[in-house]
């Protein structure tokens, strides 16, 4: 696909506060792979620490919140849909596509 056909999107997820930073940082790896396996690219990852959730999840009451920031083809969203939906370290997530 060529860059025309890409879009930008913004992700954001929780992550189960008993990860530690190997857990997330490997998460995180993991969902980076996916992202380049289905042509797209990284453009921003900020990190932004253990936060108080608003209202339990799980009985978590904390969670690791990451937004990614990247561009793909729309096809591989699936792909990334899948991985944070069947995936038991993530709490909850909110992909989006930005506006052009």
């Amino acid at each position: 696909m060529t860059g025309a056909d890409s879009r930008q999107y913004e992700l954001v997820y929780i992550l189960q506060p008993q990860l530690d930073d190997n857990g997330v940082n490997g998460f995180d790896g993991r969902l980076c792979d996916v992202i380049t396996a289905q042509g797209g690219s990284e453009i921003v990852t900020e990190p932004w620490g253990k936060r108080t959730l608003a209202y339990p999840i799980d009985r978590n009451f904390e969670g690791y919140y990451i937004l990614h920031r990247f561009q793909m083809p729309p096809a591989g969203t699936d792909e990334v849909d899948r991985l944070l939906r069947y995936s038991e370290d993530v709490m909850r997530y909110l992909l989006m596509r930005k506006d052009d």
